[in-house]
């Protein structure tokens, strides 16, 4: 790795949490002017994830001759492609996850796309037959929940309560 503060390319970068699932984004961090980027759990960093798999200062992202590199300062480690790294080079598209267990990052480089439909565009239109709801499951789960004998107790003390409430009125 080469000079810390070399050059941002232009359109800057965004760092992207990922859900774990489905690796869908959930939220996006864009930098368009900051040579280092920092990462953890403490207040201060650029990117503050509340998680007990991030330390309070996990990982650094800085801007150097050849594009962007990583340094991990991590307890447990950050990882790419499965691989435990203290130290990498970055391309556009690399994820990399802080802790073995921890939240997944995206790093992208380029033109930022500010359209608030970002993350909307970026969804595999077969992920969204999983949104779908299933009546059919819904209702058979709806009536094993109100066959049984905690949601027949539950009944008649709602019952009993508002007897009671009329009552008083």
């Amino acid at each position: 790795m080469s000079d810390k503060h070399g050059p941002i390319s232009a359109g800057g970068v965004s760092v992207l949490l990922l859900d774990s699932a489905q690796g869908q984004p959930i939220q996006t961090w864009r930098f368009s002017d900051q040579r280092e980027i920092t990462i953890g759990r403490e207040d201060g960093r650029d990117i503050v994830i509340s998680d007990p798999h991030v330390s309070r200062h996990h990982v650094t992202l800085f801007a150097n001759d050849d594009g962007w590199g990583l340094v991990s300062y991590g307890r447990h480690g950050t990882l790419i492609d499965n691989r435990l790294v203290v130290e990498a080079e970055l391309r556009s598209g690399v994820v990399f996850r802080l802790g073995p267990t921890g939240p997944m990052l995206r790093f992208d480089q380029g033109k930022l796309n500010n359209s608030i439909t970002a993350t909307m565009d970026q969804i595999d239109p077969d992920a969204i037959a999983l949104l779908e709801l299933d009546q059919e499951r819904s209702k058979r789960e709806a009536d094993r929940i109100t066959e049984g004998a905690l949601f027949d107790k539950l009944l008649q003390t709602s019952q009993r309560m508002r007897s009671a409430r009329k009552d008083k009125d």
